[in-house]
């Protein structure tokens, strides 16, 4: 158990949910974790345990600015965010818990309000992680190779600045991609603080129970959209973005709780990566479409040219539409289209990785473009050659 009068072991819940002192213990079933979906704790006499790492606590640095892992060995994790539980949730296979497990000092200052770790099966730890109010969930990081830092950060201003933030140049595949003549550019929104490290929500439309558009041959849109979505993700993340996926596998996610992953993570941009389609007897319809609603339209512009300049799809322009996650986001939002699956043109070339691969590295350069062209950012260079 973690400190005395700090953590609960719960059966119910498959382990241990460590909250601020002062909060009534009624937390357990009524709390955001409460909803979560559980395994009970596995025996661990079942569990290899000379290849398992052992963690043996979970706490906030001395500066509040880190929740730190540890462990007895050499452990690895992944992260993402959770919008089921609406936490940021982290994933160390290979390890299992102490028999002595020690959880975080919280109060209700820290910069957690609730922190849950349990055995999800005999041979993975997971720690489901909920910021208090004003604080973001920053990057992951392997301080060494047996201790993990979970990087905590208070919300930044959105005031305009007048501090010059440096460059950010993108090398194009073949030219820097401007929207056509005589085009009127749209007002370009509010700029913010130029941040450390800027957060891009990535949304992979459908998924699970709902495929999306099935297109010629059977191809499923929720397949292309993931594809895409998460290379992406690994593009940006390579560049010193903060990527955050509102689906990284084959599951169902809500239109608002796309949306509610997007505003607890203080996202400055949210882009939706969608297929077409439109009737089996239309097959000559093909062409990439790009969605904003409002502030998203220079967003929408920037990527949708990008790819043009770089991708091999006809051009069905950029259009202003309702689309849930393009109204309820309060960042720039769009909606790619990355062409029909109901096209024969289309359809072929979303069938082969390569084909997607460069979509996915157009979108990505577009997204950077609009970065550096609206001062998002303070990183020195980007480079996506």
């Amino acid at each position: 158990a973690s400190q005395s009068g700090l953590a609960s072991f719960s059966q119910r819940l498959g382990g241990v949910l460590i909250f601020p002192r002062g909060i009534p213990a009624q937390r357990l079933d009524n709390g955001p974790t409460s909803k979560v979906p559980t395994k009970p704790i596995q025996s661990r006499g079942s569990a290899n345990t000379g290849k398992l790492a052992t963690i043996g606590s979970v706490e906030l640095a001395s500066n509040q600015t880190q929740l730190l892992i540890k462990a007895n060995q050499r452990v690895r994790a992944t992260s993402k965010w959770d919008p089921r539980s609406k936490s940021y949730q982290i994933t160390i296979p290979n390890a299992k818990l102490a028999e002595k497990f020690s959880g975080p000092q919280l109060n209700t200052t820290s910069p957690v309000s609730e922190v849950m770790v349990r055995q999800e099966d005999k041979n993975t730890v997971l720690i489901l992680v909920q910021p208090s109010n004003g604080t973001r969930i920053g990057s992951l990081n392997q301080l060494n190779d047996q201790l993990l830092a979970l990087q905590l950060r208070p919300f930044l201003s959105r005031r305009p600045t007048r501090i010059p933030p440096r460059s950010i140049p993108v090398p194009p595949p073949n030219s820097i991609p401007v929207p056509p003549p005589n085009r009127t550019r749209p007002p370009i929104p509010r700029r913010r603080v130029p941040k450390e490290r800027l957060v891009v929500v990535i949304d992979a439309g459908h998924g699970g129970k709902d495929p999306g558009a099935i297109g010629i041959g059977g191809i499923q849109e929720k397949d292309v959209n993931l594809s895409i979505s998460r290379q992406v993700e690994a593009l940006l993340e390579k560049q010193g973005i903060q990527v955050v996926m509102t689906r990284s596998d084959d599951r169902f996610i809500s239109l608002n709780g796309r949306v509610q992953v997007a505003e607890r993570t203080d996202a400055d941009l949210f882009v939706s990566i969608h297929a077409n389609a439109i009737g089996r007897n239309r097959p000559d319809v093909n062409g990439l479409e790009t969605y904003y609603y409002s502030t998203g339209q220079s967003l929408a512009q920037t990527i949708h040219y990008t790819i043009l300049r770089s991708v091999d799809i006809s051009d069905r322009r950029t259009r202003r539409a309702r689309f849930y996650v393009l109204r309820k986001t309060s960042m720039p939002a769009v909606l790619v289209e990355v062409g029909f699956l109901t096209g024969y043109e289309d359809s072929a070339k979303l069938k082969t990785s390569a084909y997607r691969s460069q979509m996915a590295r157009a979108i990505a350069r577009g997204i950077l473009l609009y970065i550096r062209q609206n001062r998002l950012y303070s990183a020195e260079s980007v480079d996506l050659s």
